[in-house]
C-alpha cells in the first residue's frame, strides 16, 4: 500500500530516519558458531585492515534512486525518492510525485535534522537526539557509523577485534568487535566473505548484549575493490517490521557533502527540541 499524502508528515521522518541508521530491535538464532583461535584467528582480523584500506579510498558520497519498503506485520509502506548520501552521516532525501513535483525532503546527518513538507507548506527542524527519545528508538541513531553501515564498510583495524567466529551456513567468518568510546554502547559483529574480502552482513548488539539490528547487502555493483551493494535488507524488527532499500542508477564521487534545507519563502517554521 502506498502512502497517501496525507500520510507523509507523519510516516516518512521516521521511516527514512529508521532506513538510513539500521535502528531496529530484535533477532533470532545466533548466525555464528565456533570460535576461532591461533593462527585462524590471525589469519581472519588481518581482513579488518584490508577492508579498512579498501574503503578508505572508495567514493565518499553515494547517490541515487531508492525505493524504499518498510513491512510490518500489520501494515506496507512504500515509496520511491532520490538519496545523497556522505561520510559520514550526511544526508537528503526527496520523494517527488509521478511529474516529478517535490512532496517531501528530509536532509541532515546523526546530530539533527530538517524536513519540508510542501503540500503542508512547513518546514521542520530539531536534534536527532529529542526524535530519537522522542519516538522511543534505540540510541545507536546516534552513532557516527551510518556510513559504515549504508555502504557496507569498515573503519576499524584489526586491534579493535575482540573475537571471530565460524558461521553457521559456511558463508565466510564473523568478526566481532567493541564500539569506540565516542559511539553508543554495543558490539559490532560483520559476517566477511574472506574470498572476496566483502561484508556480506553485519549485526549490531546495544550495550545489554541484545541486537539493534541485523543487515544483509545483495546486488553488488561492481567498481574493482569499491563494490557497492545495490539492496539492503534488514530483518528481525520489534513486532516482525522489516526494512528494504533498493538503489537504482547509483553513482559513487569522492566530493564530501553537507546538505541543508532552507525554509522556502511563504512556509511555516518549526522547531522542534
Amino acid at each position: 500500500m502506498l502512502w497517501k499524502k496525507s500520510d507523509i508528515p507523519r510516516k516518512l521522518p521516521r521511516i527514512l530516519m529508521l532506513a538510513v541508521v539500521f535502528a531496529l530491535a530484535g533477532c533470532a538464532v545466533q548466525p555464528w558458531t565456533t570460535l576461532l583461535e591461533g593462527d585462524r584467528y590471525e589469519e581472519a582480523s588481518s581482513l579488518m585492515d584490508t577492508l579498512a584500506a579498501e574503503n578508505s579510498v572508495c567514493g565518499r558520497t553515494l547517490e541515487g534512486d531508492l525505493g524504499l519498503v518498510f513491512t510490518s506485520a500489520l501494515d506496507r509502506n512504500a515509496l520511491n525518492g532520490f538519496l545523497e548520501f556522505s561520510q559520514p552521516t550526511a544526508y537528503r532525501f526527496v520523494v517527488t510525485n509521478p511529474f516529478g513535483q517535490p512532496l517531501f525532503a528530509a536532509a541532515g546527518d546523526h546530530l539533527s535534522y530538517q524536513a519540508i513538507n510542501v503540500p503542508e507548506r512547513l518546514h521542520m527542524a530539531g536534534s536527532m537526539r529529542s526524535f530519537v527519545l522522542r519516538h522511543k528508538l534505540p540510541l545507536e541513531f546516534l552513532s557516527r557509523s551510518w556510513g559504515e553501515w549504508i555502504m557496507a564498510r569498515n573503519t576499524r583495524p584489526s586491534s579493535s577485534v575482540t573475537a571471530i567466529y565460524e558461521d553457521r551456513e559456511g558463508r565466510g567468518v564473523w568478526i566481532t568487535y567493541r564500539h569506540d568510546e565516542n559511539e553508543p554502547a554495543g558490539r559490532s559483529h560483520l559476517l566477511v566473505d574472506p574470498v572476496e574480502t566483502r561484508i556480506i552482513a553485519r549485526v549490531l548488539e546495544d550495550g545489554k548484549g541484545e541486537t539493534v539490528a541485523e543487515v544483509t547487502y545483495a546486488d553488488w555493483q561492481d567498481g574493482g575493490r569499491c563494490r557497492q551493494p545495490r539492496e539492503v535488507n534488514i530483518s528481525g524488527l520489534k513486532y516482525g517490521a522489516q526494512i528494504r532499500l533498493k538503489f537504482t542508477d547509483l553513482r559513487l564521487s569522492d566530493e564530501e557533502k553537507r546538505f541543508q534545507l532552507p525554509v522556502p519563502p511563504g512556509f511555516t517554521r518549526q522547531l522542534r527540541p
